[in-house]
C-alpha cells in the first residue's frame, strides 16, 4: 500500500526540503544529461525519495534496479541524487521515521508547470494545500510542494534550463506514474486545470475506469480508483524493467517486498507493485514499445 503523509510527515518533510532547496538542490547548477531548452507542461520530470535509512535504500535500489549514487552537500541539507546510465533521474533525502514506526519511506513526484507560484494559487483556490511554498534555486528553477484535494501530495517545477527532452525511456528510469485516488473524476478536473492535461479514459475491466492525462502528444500518467486496501491517496511512480519476475527476485533478495504480483489481467502480467526495505512504494513495468520511442498518446514512455 502507499504510505501514508500525515500531519508530522508533512511538517518533517517541509522543513527538510526546506534546508536542501536552500543548499543542494539536484546537485547545484550543472545541466543533466537529456535536459533541452524547452519545457514540457505536464510532464513528470522529477522523482524524490524521503526516508529514514539512506544507506538501505541505496544499497536496495543499487541491487534492484542497477542506479547510482552521488552525495551532494552536508547533514542535515545533504541530498543524494539517483542517477541511472548516467542520467539524473531523481533524488534521496533523509528524514527520521515517527516514533515507534518500523520504517519510513516515501516517493514524491513534480510536474514541470509553466509557473509554480501560478500553480500554487490554482492549488489553494480549488481546495488542496500548500506543503512547501515555492523557492527558487539559481541555476535550477523554482520548485514547490503541494497537496491535492483529496490527499495527495505531489511537486511542480519549472526547470530554468529546461527539461529533459522527449525520448525513449531506458531500463531502470521513471516511465509512469498513477494516482490512486477515490474519486478519478474529481482529480481529472483538478489536474486538468493545473497542468493543461487532455483527458481520455477506457473501462480497464467491468465499471472501473482508466484515466490517460496527455499533454504535448504524449500520455503522461494515469488515474485510477483508490483499491479498497489503500487508504492514503497518492502518486505511484513506475520503472521500466525488462523482466518483471526477474526484478520481483531481486526485489525479496535485497529485502523488498512484493505490494502486488503480476498478474494475467494487469498487462499480462507485465507489471506489479514492491515496497523497498523502508517502506517506499514503486511500480515496475515491461513495456517493449518504450525502447523503440514508442511514447505516444496511447503508451507514455519517455524521459
Amino acid at each position: 500500500m502507499i504510505p501514508q503523509a500525515g500531519p508530522t510527515c508533512i511538517a518533517a518533510v517541509k522543513a527538510l526540503l526546506m534546508a536542501i532547496l536552500a543548499v543542494v538542490l539536484w546537485g547545484g547548477a550543472s545541466a543533466r544529461a537529456g535536459e533541452s531548452a524547452e519545457h514540457y507542461p505536464g510532464k513528470f520530470v522529477w522523482f524524490d525519495l524521503v526516508t529514514d535509512d539512506l544507506a538501505a535504500v541505496r544499497q536496495f535500489y543499487g541491487t534492484v534496479f542497477g542506479w547510482q549514487f552521488r552525495t551532494v552537500g552536508k547533514p542535515p541539507a545533504s541530498y543524494t541524487i539517483i542517477e541511472n546510465a548516467g542520467d539524473r533521474i531523481g533524488g534521496m533525502f533523509y528524514r527520521a521515521s515517527a516514533a515507534g514506526a518500523s520504517g519510513s519511506a516515501r516517493w514524491l513526484s513534480l510536474i514541470s508547470v509553466p509557473d509554480p507560484v501560478q500553480s500554487v494559487r490554482y492549488v489553494e483556490q480549488h481546495g488542496g494545500a500548500v506543503v512547501v511554498p515555492p523557492a527558487t534555486i539559481a541555476g535550477r528553477g523554482t520548485h514547490a510542494l503541494l497537496r491535492d484535494p483529496q490527499g495527495a501530495v505531489f511537486g511542480v517545477f519549472k526547470a530554468e534550463s529546461g527539461d529533459r527532452s522527449d525520448t525513449p525511456v531506458e531500463n531502470g528510469d521513471f516511465f509512469w506514474v498513477d494516482l490512486l485516488v477515490p474519486d478519478p473524476a474529481k482529480a481529472t478536473e483538478f489536474y486538468v486545470g493545473l497542468a493543461g492535461y487532455e483527458a481520455s479514459d477506457r473501462e480497464v475491466r467491468e465499471n472501473v475506469k482508466r484515466v490517460s492525462l496527455s499533454s504535448g502528444g504524449y500520455a503522461r500518467a494515469g488515474i485510477v480508483p483508490l483499491p479498497p486496501a489503500v487508504k492514503q491517496p497518492g502518486w505511484l511512480p513506475y520503472v521500466l524493467v525488462d523482466d518483471v519476475a526477474g526484478t520481483l527476485e531481486k526485489v525479496i533478495a535485497a529485502g523488498g517486498r512484493a505490494l502486488l504480483q503480476p498478474r494475467a489481467d494487469l498487462l499480462d502480467g507485465n507489471l506489479a507493485i514492491v515496497a523497498d526495505p523502508r517502506g517506499g512504494v514503486l511500480g515496475i513495468v515491461n513495456w517493449p514499445a518504450a525502447s523503440d520511442g514508442a511514447g505516444n498518446e496511447s503508451t507514455g514512455g519517455t524521459k
